[in-house]
C-alpha cells in the first residue's frame, strides 16, 4: 500500500465532494490542455483525462508510478513526467488544475504568469489564500496584476490523507483581459506587469517597461527621475521588490502618467 509522506508535502485528497467541486470549477472541455502538478495516485488525474483534450501530469515521487502508469496505458491523452514541474516548459497548455504541494504555491503561480497560463484552479493552504488576497504582499500584488483571484470553497484538513496541519481553500485564478481601448489604469497595470517579469536591476526594468508601452528612452528616464526612488533601491534586482513597493509605484505612476 502506498503511504504518502507528509514531510514531503504529500497529502492526498480523499473527499469526493471536494474533487467534484474542483472539476466543476475547471469547466473543462475537449479543447483544454491541462497541467496537473503533484499527481500522487492519480485521483484528480483520472477525472481530468475524462474531460480534457490532453493532460500533462507531474509527479516527483516514483512510488506513485505504478498507479499513474496504469492510467496512462488506457488513456492516450495522458502524459506523465516524473520530475519537478518548475523545470519544464508549460507552453501550449491553457489550464492548471491541481492540488499543489503547498511549499510550491508561490513558485507555481509565478511560473504560470511567465508561461502565460490563462486559467488555474488550485487547492492551496488557507494561509497562502490570505497572502494571495492581500495586495500588500509581494505575491498578492504581482498575482493581482495578472489574475482575477476568486476563493471558491473552504477545504477542511480532514479532506486529505494524511491530514495536513492546516486547512485549505479551493481557489480560481482567471487571467485579466486587456482591452484595446485601455484606460489609464489598464496602461499602468501593463507597465507593472511587464516590470515584475523582468530580470536585472529595478532601474533598467522600469525603463524598458515604459519603453514597451510607447515611451521613448529619454521620456522613460525622465519618468524614472520623477518617481524619486532612492538610487540604492533602483540598483536592487527586480526579484527583491515587495508588495508595498509595487503599491507605491502604482500610485506614483498614476499621478505622473
Amino acid at each position: 500500500m502506498i503511504a504518502p509522506h507528509p514531510e514531503k508535502d504529500q497529502h492526498l485528497l480523499i473527499d469526493r465532494k471536494i474533487l467534484i467541486e474542483e472539476i466543476r470549477a475547471a469547466t473543462l472541455s475537449k479543447k483544454d490542455r491541462v497541467i496537473e502538478i503533484g499527481a500522487g495516485t492519480g485521483i484528480l488525474t483520472a477525472e481530468l483525462i475524462e474531460s480534457a483534450e490532453k493532460v500533462l501530469a507531474f509527479e516527483l515521487d516514483k512510488q506513485f508510478k505504478e498507479d499513474l502508469e496504469k492510467l496512462k496505458t488506457i488513456n492516450k491523452n495522458l502524459e506523465i513526467i516524473y520530475g519537478n514541474a518548475l523545470n519544464f516548459n508549460w507552453k501550449g497548455y491553457d489550464k492548471i488544475v491541481s492540488n499543489i504541494p503547498y511549499t510550491l504555491s508561490e513558485p507555481i503561480i509565478l511560473k504560470a504568469i511567465k508561461e502565460d497560463i490563462p486559467f488555474l484552479v488550485l487547492i492551496v493552504s488557507e494561509s497562502f489564500k490570505e497572502v494571495l488576497m492581500n495586495k500588500e504582499t509581494k505575491i498578492g500584488a504581482i498575482c493581482g496584476l495578472f489574475y482575477q483571484i476568486k476563493p471558491l470553497l473552504f477545504v477542511d484538513k480532514t479532506c486529505f490523507s494524511p491530514s495536513p496541519s492546516v486547512d485549505s481553500w479551493l481557489i480560481k485564478l482567471e487571467r485579466k483581459e486587456v482591452k484595446e481601448k485601455d484606460n489609464e489604469t489598464a496602461r499602468i497595470s501593463k507597465i507593472l506587469a511587464s516590470f515584475v517579469l523582468k530580470k536585472g536591476k529595478i532601474k533598467n526594468a522600469l525603463i524598458f517597461s515604459l519603453v514597451e508601452q510607447g515611451k521613448t528612452k529619454n521620456q522613460a528616464r525622465e519618468i524614472l527621475e520623477r518617481l524619486k526612488i532612492p538610487e540604492k533601491v533602483l540598483e536592487k534586482p527586480v526579484e527583491k521588490i515587495t508588495g508595498r513597493f509595487l503599491k507605491n509605484l502604482k500610485e506614483t505612476l498614476s499621478k505622473l502618467l
